[in-house]
C-alpha cells in the first residue's frame, strides 16, 4: 500500500477519533476542538495528518476553523449530531487495513481494591468511555496495599499512557502513586482523597450527601437519629459521611448524643448481611430510643434491618433506614432502601475528561478536585412521624 493510501487511511481514522471525542465530551456550537497539535500528541500521528482530519469534519460542516484561532464546533453540528465521515479511503474488512490494532491507540488502566456492584458499575461505564476516546482500557484489581503498588509499578514500567486509581483504605495517599504524578505519569484518584496529597481527584460530594439525607430524616420528624459505619480506616468517603452526619445534627440544633454513634468492628463483607448480628442487636438494644438510622451503606442498612426485624422492631413503622449508594440490594430488601445514589456514568465521564486532559498536558501543575453531586431516593424505609407516632416509637415498644 502506497505512503500516500496510508497517510489517506489514517486521516479518516482520526476524524471519526475527533467525532468520538465530541459525543464523550458533549461539546456544543463554538466549544473548541482538539487542536491539530493536541490529536498528534494524542494519537501518536503528525500534525498534517491531524489537520488533514480536522479539514474533513470542516467539510461536512462539523466544525469551522478560525486561522491562528484554532477549531471549533459548528452550529450544524448540533443538529447533524456531527454525521460520520465520509469513506475516503479502505474501510475496515475492505482489505484488511484495520483489522490490526492501530500501534497509535492509548492506553488506560483502571485499578480498584474489590468487586462489587458499585465497582461493577464503574468498570461497565468506563469501558463505554474508554471506547468513546478510543482508549484501550486495562483492568487491575489489588489484592492489598502492597499489591495496589506494585500494580502502579508495572503499569507505569509497560508505558501506560495514564491511570485511574479507586484506592484501598490507606491513612495517606500511595507513595507510589504520588512518584508517578511527578514523573508525569497521568493519574486521577477515583471516588477517595487524601489530604494534603498534591494528586488530581475525582470523587462523589459523600459529606453533602449523608447531610441531605441525615436533613431528610429531620425533616420528616426525627430527633433520635442514629448513624453506623465501617470503619474508616483512612478512607475519606467514610469519613466525610460522618462528618455530614454531624453537620447535620448540629446545624438543626439536635443534640449529639455519641451512643447513637456506632462505628462496626469489621467492614462489612457484602454478604453476610442476614446473619445474626449481636453487636448491632446491641446496638439496638441499648438505643430504645432511636428512631431512625443512618448507614454508612447499603449492605450495612440492609445488616441493621434484620437485626431490627430480630428485635421484632419493625421497618418503617418503628425504625425507619438509611443507606448509601443506591446498590441493587437497595431494591431487593423487603422494606425497599431509602438511600443516597452515587450517578456511576458522571463520575467515570468527569475521571476519564481529567484524565484526558492530563494526557494532552493541560491544566498545569495544579492538582484539581472535581465533586459529583449525590441523589436521594426516597424509598419505603422512611417513616414520616406524627407526635403520637414519635411517643410510641420512643417508649421502646417493640423491642424485646
Amino acid at each position: 500500500m502506497s505512503k500516500s493510501t496510508n497517510r489517506r487511511i489514517l486521516y479518516v481514522e482520526t476524524a471519526a477519533k475527533v467525532e468520538r471525542i465530541i459525543k464523550a465530551r458533549q461539546l456544543k456550537p463554538h466549544d473548541p476542538v482538539p487542536s491539530e497539535g493536541e490529536l498528534a500528541s494524542l494519537f501518536g500521528i503528525s500534525r498534517m495528518t491531524a489537520k488533514l482530519a480536522l479539514d474533513m469534519l470542516a467539510r461536512q460542516g462539523c466544525v469551522y476553523r478560525l486561522k491562528r484561532k484554532g477549531t471549533f464546533m459548528a452550529e450544524a453540528s448540533a443538529d447533524s449530531d456531527c454525521a460520520a465521515p465520509e469513506q475516503e479511503g479502505p474501510t475496515s474488512g475492505s482489505d484488511g487495513a484495520y483489522d490490526q490494532p492501530s500501534e497509535s491507540r492509548k492506553r488506560i488502566a483502571f485499578v480498584f481494591p474489590v468487586l462489587d456492584d458499585y465497582t461493577s458499575r464503574i468498570v461497565s461505564a468506563l469501558e463505554t468511555a474508554a471506547r468513546s476516546f478510543d482508549f484501550e482500557l486495562i483492568i487491575k484489581l489489588s489484592k492489598d496495599l502492597n499489591d495496589e503498588d506494585a500494580c502502579l509499578r508495572q503499569l507505569h514500567g509497560d508505558g501506560v499512557d495514564g491511570v485511574l486509581l479507586f484506592a484501598r483504605g490507606r491513612n495517606h495517599c500511595s507513595p507510589v502513586a504520588l512518584e508517578l504524578r511527578e514523573a508525569g505519569c497521568p493519574i486521577v484518584l477515583v471516588d477517595r482523597m487524601f489530604s494534603g496529597a498534591a494528586m488530581d481527584f475525582v470523587v462523589h460530594d459523600s459529606f453533602q450527601g449523608m447531610y441531605d439525607m441525615v436533613k431528610l430524616f429531620i425533616e420528616a420528624g426525627h430527633r433520635d437519629i442514629g448513624f453506623v459505619s465501617n470503619p474508616f480506616q483512612g478512607v475519606s468517603s467514610i469519613d466525610d459521611r460522618y462528618k455530614g452526619y454531624m453537620k447535620a445534627l448540629i446545624d438543626h440544633d439536635i443534640p449529639v448524643h455519641s451512643q447513637y454513634i456506632h462505628i462496626v468492628e469489621l467492614a462489612n463483607n457484602y454478604t453476610n448481611y442476614r446473619d445474626e448480628n449481636p453487636e448491632l442487636e446491641r446496638f439496638l438494644r441499648k438505643n430504645p430510643k432511636l428512631t431512625a438510622v443512618a448507614s454508612g451503606d447499603d449492605y450495612l442498612a440492609a445488616a441493621v434491618y434484620f437485626s431490627a426485624q430480630r428485635l421484632n422492631k419493625a421497618v418503617p413503622e418503628q425504625l425507619s433506614l438509611s443507606g448509601f449508594s443506591d446498590s441493587q440490594l437497595a431494591m431487593m430488601l423487603p422494606v425497599q432502601l431509602t438511600t443516597v445514589a452515587q450517578p456511576v456514568d458522571e463520575l467515570v465521564q468527569r475521571a476519564v475528561q481529567a484524565l484526558f486532559d492530563r494526557m494532552l498536558g493541560r491544566g498545569g501543575k495544579k492538582p484539581i478536585t472535581i465533586r459529583i453531586q449525590t441523589r436521594l431516593i426516597e424509598r419505603m424505609s422512611l417513616a414520616r412521624l406524627s407526635n403520637e407516632l414519635e411517643t410510641m416509637q420512643t417508649s421502646g415498644l417493640g423491642i424485646s
